[in-house]
């Protein structure tokens, strides 16, 4: 069942060379020969050369539909009309304004008044931004050190949340705090509480036991990637206001489920929440949003409240523009339209999946989907990570990628608003076929 990886990987080679000649180049001038770690993928990344719609295309020619869309960030598509006149009108309006514009306050209300939960906004570069203030926010209003976060769940690439992002210690009922790269501080690990995700009777009773140190408790739903239940986040919503714990919603990748990310289908509030990728329609941005009594710690119009945020790019033009435009075009009718289309792939991809003798497991929310090899529930990190055949799972998206679609990314699937449904089917199509190849 599917193509040896080596014979997938001859294929590759045969029609990429001037990606591999690009790699080549860059390898003497930049570490892995790419200019961030997330682009490499073996045997050598793919270079763009432009991206319009649902579809890029690399330097060789070669055309693919994009379910990767930009680590999950271009939900309305690549080169969206309305994204392309707002960058455009801002050209003649100057680079680096040094100041504020009259965009801050329309995203901002774009934002309020999408989401209950939120009634002041601050903008920033990047998620991992949006996190590490929220951070400080959550530390210094509450004044206790730690910051408890689910295991396996990836909050930004800075020491405070980076931890058992990427590796898994201790009994799954009570984890233990791994860092997840060398360089990072002892102290991250001190000052970190990991929680088991779809486990309520050890994660109440960690809160509950640890509530007097906790500053926060960081939470990405992950719908579209894993099976962790609206009834599970609700569970964590409820127990955290009980304890008098902020609760810091991660929707820089959830904000994909829906007009109101993860929070709207699962009808809570959280305290805070951060915001990236989609907010910028393509452009960097983060976000943090919240309840007043949290966000006016960083008000210092009057007395100092010894909290800064700040950023010399923060808030620039080019991006609120984008990112206006893109929160604008992301209607409840777009998101009907996006939904729509995911059901039929998920429900195709488990019918193939069947026709084929294939044990897999469909997971999908919104504009997201992702699929595992295995028929084990995917609610929690060690389930996925843990996969008894994860080298099938590399073949087949090489295999779908050189049938001409690119799932690259690392978080499975986004659905974009230019799909229809010829790019769905032919998408299960083309899993059809590479699950009945063979060399």
């Amino acid at each position: 069942m599917t193509r040896s990886m080596d014979s997938l990987v001859e294929e590759y080679r045969r029609r990429t060379p001037k990606s591999r000649a690009q790699w080549e180049r860059g390898a003497p001038v930049m570490p892995g020969g790419v200019i961030k770690g997330a682009y490499w993928t073996s045997p050598y990344p793919h270079y763009v050369d432009k991206a319009k719609g649902c579809y890029v295309w690399d330097i060789d020619g070669n055309r693919y539909v994009d379910f990767g869309n930009h680590h999950s960030a271009m939900v309305l598509g690549h080169s969206h009309p309305d994204v392309v006149a707002a960058v455009r009108g801002e050209i003649d309006r100057g680079f680096g304004l040094g100041g504020p514009t009259d965009l801050e306050a329309e995203i901002a209300e774009e934002i309020t008044g999408r989401f209950p939960s939120i009634d002041k906004v601050r903008f920033c570069n990047s998620g991992t931004e949006a996190s590490l203030h929220a951070t400080r926010m959550v530390r210094a209003i509450t004044g206790r050190p730690k910051i408890a976060k689910f295991e396996g769940a990836y909050h930004g690439s800075h020491d405070a949340v980076e931890v058992s992002s990427a590796g898994a210690a201790g009994p799954a009922d009570s984890p233990d705090p791994v860092a997840a790269w060398k360089g990072m501080s002892r102290a991250a690990e001190e000052d970190a509480v990991i929680l088991p995700y779809s486990d309520r009777e050890s994660v109440e009773l960690i809160l509950r036991e640890r509530k007097d140190e906790i500053a926060g408790v960081f939470y990405d739903a992950k719908p579209g990637s894993w099976e962790i239940s609206d009834d599970f986040t609700r569970f964590v919503r409820d127990v955290t206001a009980e304890l008098g714990i902020p609760m810091v919603m991660d929707e820089v990748v959830s904000f994909r489920s829906g007009p109101g990310g993860a929070q709207g289908l699962a009808g809570i509030e959280p305290d805070v929440t951060i915001f990236g990728k989609a907010f910028g329609g393509g452009f960097p941005i983060g976000a943090i949003g919240g309840k007043d009594e949290y966000m006016q710690i960083l008000d210092n119009t009057g007395e100092p409240t010894g909290m800064g945020q700040s950023g010399t790019f923060s808030g620039n033009s080019f991006t609120l523009a984008a990112g206006l435009a893109t929160i604008r075009g992301l209607t409840p009718e777009v998101y009907a339209h996006v939904d729509r289309l995911r059901e039929r792939l998920h429900e195709g991809l488990v019918g193939v999946f069947e026709e084929a003798g294939q044990p897999a497991r469909v997971v999908s929310a919104g504009a997201g989907l992702d699929f595992y090899m295995t028929d084990q529930p995917m609610n929690s990190y060690r389930s996925v990570s843990t996969l008894p055949d994860a080298e099938l799972a590399d073949r087949i998206g090489l295999a779908l990628f050189l049938k001409g679609f690119s799932m690259r990314g690392g978080i499975g699937a986004t659905i974009s608003a230019p799909m229809q449904d010829k790019h769905i089917d032919g998408f299960l199509q083309a899993m059809q076929e590479l699950l009945s190849e063979s060399d």
